[in-house]
């Protein structure tokens, strides 16, 4: 199902914290107050895809890309609607929230690599930023590459095949290393829209840098 944006209002925006501690859980401040923009709620075979991208907000505190958040808020009916955790894809004042979840492995993390596989591309990315997510329970994340360039990729064989993405250039922070895992990568496409994928992993750590989701292992 195609994702349909519905406008939406009252929107209020949270860090998400996983609380394990029991009892009532920390209290959390809202990042954004009665913000209004557009949710969107779309499936593709077993993903089902989150978007919010919000309005013109005055963010309270800054928002962190690629950090995790919730938001609370209204359908233009009234209607009150809670999203699951998305990552920050956008953290101007015109902020943007996203997720997917494949419904079949949720916790995707098992990978094989030892050889690369062949791929073709997909479509063009600029302004490239990779991060890498500390594993549970840690909070945060660490910058390896800003302002890079590349591709949408998937492999030419596979049932599915595994998209990816691959970084030329930019701004290497961090230390990238073959088999990292919990990386985040955000960028533009060709009509500037912004596209985020989560849970890649690193095959290549050389230039370009190769990034999968892998469904197998």
């Amino acid at each position: 199902m195609q994702p349909i944006p519905r406008k939406v209002k009252n929107v209020n925006v949270y860090p998400y914290i996983d609380w394990k501690g029991g009892g009532v859980g920390p209290v959390i401040l809202p990042v954004i107050e009665g913000a209004s923009g557009t949710y969107a709620v779309g499936t593709l075979i077993t993903s089902i895809f989150y978007n919010l991208d919000l309005n013109s907000v005055t963010q309270k505190s800054k928002l962190g890309i690629h950090q995790r958040y919730v938001a609370i808020g209204e359908t233009e009916d009234g209607t009150s609607f809670t999203t699951p955790w998305m990552y920050c894809t956008n953290a101007s004042n015109n902020p943007e929230f996203g997720r997917t979840i494949n419904l079949l492995k949720p916790d995707l993390d098992a990978i094989n690599t030892e050889v690369l596989p062949e791929y073709i591309t997909l479509g063009p990315l600029t302004d490239i930023t990779v991060t890498q997510s500390f594993p549970p329970p840690a909070i945060g994340e660490i910058l390896l590459i800003e302002n890079g360039s590349g591709n949408v990729i998937a492999t030419r064989t596979g049932t599915p095949h595994e998209m990816g993405i691959e970084v030329t250039g930019g701004n290497r922070v961090g230390q990238l290393r073959t088999g990292m895992k919990n990386i985040m990568i955000t960028g533009k496409n060709k009509d500037g829209k912004t596209v985020t994928m989560g849970n890649l992993t690193c095959l290549n750590p050389n230039d370009p840098a190769i990034f999968l989701h892998q469904f197998g292992g």
